[in-house]
């Protein structure tokens, strides 16, 4: 039983978002494996935030969803973000809180080998519209809802 305990804690971490206004509003506690790294189009990953200060550490564990993968292209407006056309993210409710008007994060890239779109469910969310692409390294593990 102990080896079982030793093989779970060296996996697995639970994280708990306790933040008013979720990103992914329907869920709190996640199951994160951090043996699952491959990154998977529309998968829930916990990644390090990095260069995100004063808001966030570096090293702050963050959790997303992956909407863009190497080679997307990415189209980024005060209306909405498109990833290969595809509607991801709408708005930019926070602009206005990080006191940078919305236009400022407008932006048309293709992301990069390693880099990786990430976005929030909630038009709150604190997202890639305004970091922009998270390098593969900064990938903690493969996220899994839990209640």
């Amino acid at each position: 039983m102990a080896l079982v305990g030793t093989y779970a804690m060296m996996r697995y971490r639970i994280g708990i978002d306790t933040q008013q206004e979720r990103c992914l509003p329907d869920t709190t506690v996640y199951l994160i494996d951090l043996w699952n790294k491959e990154p998977v189009k529309d998968g829930l990953y916990a990644f390090h935030s990095k260069g995100l200060a004063p808001l966030y550490n570096d090293g702050t564990r963050m959790l997303k969803r992956l909407t863009g993968m190497p080679g997307d292209e990415v189209n980024v407006t005060p209306e909405h973000v498109l990833v290969n056309g595809a509607e991801v993210s709408t708005g930019m409710e926070l602009a206005q809180r990080l006191g940078v008007a919305e236009s400022q994060f407008s932006r048309s890239l293709t992301l990069q080998e390693n880099e990786y779109w990430f976005s929030g469910e909630a038009a709150t969310s604190f997202d890639s519209r305004y970091w922009n692409a998270v390098k593969r390294e900064q990938i903690v593990g493969r996220a899994w809802p839990l209640w």
